[in-house]
Formats: structure tokens, sequence, C-alpha cells
């Protein structure tokens, strides 16, 4: 038994714009989106953090039955990397998997797998771990892990670039999982991309 922390941080403090509405309540097999995603990462992840708006007080309501901490980005309204710092700082745990509120596909069983490699990774080595769509190789993936020593730096994130700079910076401290779950890589843009 591993007494590292692996926790999960999940993004969903975005607008929906190309899907028309709120897609983190549409329906999503009797459950919705956002529920849907939480389900598959509190299955599996020790300390699970939510990124979400002030105003989502519907959201607050459909995620407040799952042991998550909810936390209300005032500066989400300024792109993706906001919404990571903020929810970043102070973070527990040994290890974070960055993943996305609008990607539901993911299985749990890859999920526990990007897990028990967290666990086993020395972080001297490794510090951040990510997945490989098969068939697409060049599809960007999540969740994205990041070891402890690097969540100042995602605490620096702005814009909507993430961290696509810790990733090039850190590539040969990487460790990666070839998958075929095409949930790493399927989110919800438009209505079209619900089942």
């Amino acid at each position: 038994m591993s007494n590292k922390v692996i926790g999960a941080l999940i993004l969903g403090a975005g607008y929906s714009r190309r899907f028309g509405s709120d897609k983190r309540l549409h329906n999503f097999g009797g459950s919705t989106v956002a529920e849907t995603t939480v389900l598959a990462y509190s299955k599996v992840f020790d300390h699970i953090r939510v990124v979400i708006r002030p105003e989502d007080d519907h959201l607050v309501d459909r995620l407040k039955n799952f042991n998550v901490e909810l936390i209300k980005s005032k500066n989400a309204k300024y792109g993706m990397g906001y919404s990571l710092s903020d929810g970043i700082i102070n973070n527990p745990t040994h290890w974070s998997f960055i993943g996305l509120l609008d990607m539901p596909y993911i299985k749990a069983t890859t999920l526990q797998t990007l897990k028990k490699m967290a666990i086993d990774a020395d972080h001297t080595k490794i510090r951040i771990i990510r997945a490989r769509y098969l068939a697409h190789s060049d599809w960007q993936t999540h969740p994205i892990g990041f070891h402890s020593s690097l969540y100042q730096k995602l605490a620096e994130t702005t814009g909507d670039q993430g961290a696509r700079n810790l990733l090039r910076a850190h590539s040969k401290q990487t460790a990666q999982l070839d998958s075929n779950d095409m949930g790493l890589c399927k989110d919800i843009d438009r209505p079209s991309d619900l089942p």
C-alpha cells in the first residue's frame, strides 16, 4: 500500500460556447456530463478537486453528493490556464491528474492504470505521466499527471495554453501509457458529440 496521495484536478469552468447551452448539465446516460465524468474519477483517485465558475450554483447542486472539493475560479473567464492555476494552489496531493469535466467517456480502468503509474513512479526521474491514444497518437489526451514538484509552475499558467510549455520542458521526465481508450481524447464540444 502506497502512502502517496494521488489526486485529480478536473477543469470545468468553461462556457460551452460551441455547444450552445451548458453542456456540463446536459443529459448523459440518465445523469449529466459533469456527474458522469466526476463519478469515473471518484472511483479511482484519493482526492478530487473540480474547478468551476463562481456562479455555478446548479452545478454545485449536481456535484454535492460526490466527495469532491469544489474550487470556484474567479479568473476562469480569462482562460483555462487561469482555472488550472486556481485549482492547483494549495493542492494536498503528491500527484494530480489534470482532467476535463466535458470528457465523460474515459474508462475507469485507464484512470486506474495511470494512478498505478504515479504510485510506482520515482519522481526524481518521472514528473509527468500522460497517455497516448494509439489510433491517433498525435491527438491531445487527458488527464495528464503532474508530480507536486511542478505545482508551483502550474500555478503560474495563464491564458488558454495551459501546461503546454511545462510539458515541453519536461519531455524527458515524462512516462507514457499507450492506450486504446478513446475516452482520453473524446470530449463534448457540440450536441452531436453526445451518445
